[in-house]
């Protein structure tokens, strides 16, 4: 009665990240604890309060696909026509799913990082294609591993995923490894899926660069980002992607046919996030937030035995090899669970490489973070 490829699909990693019993402090979920600014949220009462409860456009409204436009051009130096080339989608996932399924055939394969956010390779499997892992080299010069992607590329590879800052590893992309990157595309005839919805996310010393804004790029890959992260939006699921007409063309139909529109009230929330000025305070207080809870959770593991935190460079995770504990991924997770009620997702569930380790999440308030750390060094100091 189940097709094969909803059996595929687990809600495991959602009840580890979102499920978990009250008593669990949860440091497995990629959601802000901050709440929506309030003028972003009485822009949301006012769309209502002037009848915006009807469908939108598939596209998403021309303003606020103007308002991504002019954003993209400002900050990001790529330039797009809001018309033909700009789609919002109801969240940003939404819109990789939606790009996929314009881009691959099944039998098609497509190059994912490895670790990566589970989402890219079930959604590459939904598709009928197959996702191949494209090791990400951790250490002191952060790095997506080319010469692997080399040996891994064939005639049916067809899409490469980005994601720069990274979830789970933090790691970002520098401009050496783009450039790299950029060659690697060309020379195999690949469509670039750039996730970059943690843009906003970073920590001193690190820079972003938007691959599009490469003009070997430009016409070569799809920019997908989003208000959930940045700009404390996770539940209002409104997101955009960018890119070639004829891409973003299908996109905007099967937006269509799967989704409708976007929620109108969203996109006029969303429209303030990307033009209301305080909205720059907004977010500088955030990341000042974040990058205090980086320092704490980096001062509570870096002296522990047998675990390596790596110094995130950017977004709001902690990648955390564990291996030598003894425990697998999963292990460490589910005792760290039951024996001091402090909740992290297991590596494994990001890629082959990810096994041996986990993602600690410090999107949640201090006081909440330090009772969780103190638990996490209890429990390691118990197993050494």
């Amino acid at each position: 009665m189940i097709s094969e490829r909803a059996k595929a699909v687990s809600a495991e990693p959602f009840r580890l990240a979102l499920n978990l019993p009250k008593d669990v402090i949860r440091l497995s979920a990629g959601e802000p604890d901050f709440e929506t600014p309030s003028f972003v949220r009485e822009a949301a009462k006012k769309a209502l309060d002037e009848g915006f409860t009807h469908y939108s456009p598939s596209a998403g409204y021309e303003d606020l696909r103007k308002a991504v436009a002019d954003k993209l051009q400002r900050e990001n130096g790529i330039v797009c026509d809001c018309e033909r080339e700009v789609v919002i989608t109801p969240g940003s996932s939404s819109g990789i799913f939606m790009a996929l399924l314009t881009l691959l055939n099944p039998g098609d394969e497509a190059l994912v990082p490895d670790p990566a956010w589970f989402h890219y390779t079930t959604l590459v499997r939904l598709c009928g294609a197959t996702p191949v892992g494209l090791p990400v080299r951790l250490g002191e010069n952060v790095s997506l591993d080319l010469e692997e992607a080399e040996e891994r590329v064939t005639n049916r590879t067809k899409v490469l995923i980005l994601n720069s800052p990274g979830n789970p590893t933090g790691m970002m992309i520098s401009g050496d490894n783009l450039k790299a990157i950029s060659e690697f595309v060309e020379r195999h005839n690949l469509t670039l899926i750039s996730d970059e919805v943690y843009e906003k996310i970073i920590y001193p010393g690190n820079t972003h660069t938007s691959p599009a804004s490469l003009s070997a790029l430009k016409e070569r890959t799809l920019t997908s980002n989003g208000f959930s992260k940045a700009y404390a939006m996770t539940g209002w699921r409104v997101g955009y992607l960018a890119g070639p007409a004829e891409i973003i063309e299908k996109v905007t139909a099967l937006n269509g046919y799967v989704l409708v529109c976007p929620s109108s009230v969203s996109q006029q929330a969303a429209l303030v996030a990307l033009t209301d000025p305080r909205m720059n305070a907004a977010i500088t207080g955030m990341v000042d937030r974040f990058t205090k809870r980086r320092k704490m959770v980096l001062d509570a593991l870096t002296d522990l035995p047998r675990i390596r935190a790596y110094p995130p460079q950017g977004t709001f995770y902690a990648w955390v090899d564990v291996s030598k504990t003894g425990m697998s991924s999963e292990q460490f997770t589910y005792k760290l669970i039951e024996s001091e009620r402090v909740g992290v997702l297991p590596g494994n569930l990001f890629g082959e490489r990810g096994k041996g380790h986990v993602r600690i999440s410090f999107a949640t308030g201090e006081d909440l973070l330090a009772q969780a750390l103190e638990r996490i060094r209890t429990f390691i100091l118990r197993k050494s």
